[in-house]
């Protein structure tokens, strides 16, 4: 507000000096030889400073899990609602399971009797183990025919039979499959979070294709970015950045890089980089647009100018300085700018007082006349004391 208050100043000085002179002098107001220029000035003066790399993306939960059902069938109960808060292992819904109850239940008939056969084929066992014993010992004294002692012989072998255990086996599997599908008839929420897509009535027809519901969790969020190989080096897991969503707030919120992938996309040949930031009162919400501003580069206690300052002629930067009541042409170079202040590297010295409003169309020993100053500044530059005042 200030910065606008003095340009306007700044701008009605210039007309009224224009209108007040005119009879005058016809001498251009940045031809510097009759008429003083009005200004406003700034000391260059030690501060830190960092730049800015800004990406944007879209925010996410840090889990986020489309629930499908295993089977397919008709849905009995539904138990949530858009936006209800589900907690892991809680009941999203539940499908119609009566057919599937009647197959356990026969399962299980079948399991009893397979079972009831296999005691039996084990007293046969028995059995006809002790019949071949008795009749070896006979056929060995030759008091029995090798044909019969032949027949008892294949009575053991077939009571040896693990034909009973087989099928008690595929009978109890068949059962176990049948339970687990009676298990599936019941859908869980696989994480804490927030229902974020309902895609289920009661009545509906659901398959394992079917996205039924997504559980986000927004306890942190998380935005994924894509960074140039010329900057990914310049970033390391742990940093802290800062993110703006302009839907919530306009001040920024904390973060820090999580994950930098070691390896490049190979069609865009940028590197992914994961922020994430915490979110207890879940106002950040997933698909939400952000700004993340990652500090690349940083300069501590750098002359620096606002970047306003600064002017560009025929490739070279140029800041103007106020001595003795003069504008004084200054070439610099320029480092390192966060897009409010620039570092100046060469050029200028701390205290300096250097023209930040006005400056545009100055030539070196323009006359100025300082009319206020920015934040920070001093007042009015070494012997530049205005016309008429002693």
């Amino acid at each position: 507000m200030k910065r606008t208050i003095l340009v306007i100043s700044v701008l009605a000085s210039v007309c009224l000096a224009a209108a007040g002179c005119g009879s005058k002098s016809t001498a251009p107001a940045g031809g510097g030889k009759g008429m003083a220029v009005p200004v406003a000035v700034q000391p260059v003066k030690r501060a830190d400073i960092a730049r800015e790399l800004v990406v944007s993306g879209q925010l996410a939960g840090e889990q986020s899990v489309v629930v499908s059902p295993k089977i397919t069938g008709k849905v009995d109960d539904v138990r949530f609602e858009l936006g209800s808060r589900v907690a892991r292992g809680d009941v999203l819904f539940t499908m119609d399971d009566t057919d599937i109850v009647a197959q356990v239940q026969q399962y299980e008939a079948s399991v009893a009797a397979s079972a009831a056969r296999k005691k039996v084929a084990e007293q046969n066992r028995e059995n006809a183990s002790r019949q071949f014993e008795r009749y070896n010992q006979l056929y060995e004294q030759g008091a029995i025919s090798a044909d019969t002692f032949e027949s008892y012989k294949l009575k053991l072998d077939q009571a040896l039979s693990e034909e009973p255990e087989s099928n008690l086996a595929q009978m109890e599997a068949s059962l176990s499959y049948q339970r687990n599908q009676l298990a599936n008839t019941v859908v869980t929420s696989p994480i804490s979070g927030e229902v974020a897509v309902k895609n289920v009535e009661i009545g509906s027809m659901v398959s394992s294709s079917t996205q039924a519901v997504t559980v986000v969790n927004l306890e942190q969020v998380k935005v994924q970015l894509p960074v140039g190989e010329q900057q990914v080096g310049k970033l390391k897991q742990g940093q802290e950045v800062k993110v703006l969503v302009p839907s919530v707030r306009e001040e920024q919120f904390n973060a820090v890089i999580a994950n930098i992938s070691p390896a490049a996309d190979p069609k865009t040949k940028s590197f992914l980089v994961e922020v994430k930031m915490d979110n207890p009162e879940h106002v950040l919400k997933q698909g939400m647009f952000a700004k993340v501003h990652i500090a690349t580069d940083r300069k501590e206690k750098a002359l620096t100018l606002p970047v306003d300052a600064v002017v560009a002629r025929s490739g070279d930067n140029y800041v103007f300085t106020v001595v003795e009541g003069k504008a004084k042409e200054n070439k610099v170079k320029v480092g390192i700018s966060d897009g409010k202040v620039t570092e100046i590297i060469e050029g200028l010295a701390e205290g300096d007082q250097a023209i930040v409003l006005g400056q545009q169309g100055l030539i070196n020993g323009s006359p100025v006349l300082v009319q206020g100053a920015q934040e920070g500044s001093s007042g009015q530059g070494k012997g530049d004391q205005p016309k008429g005042e002693k």
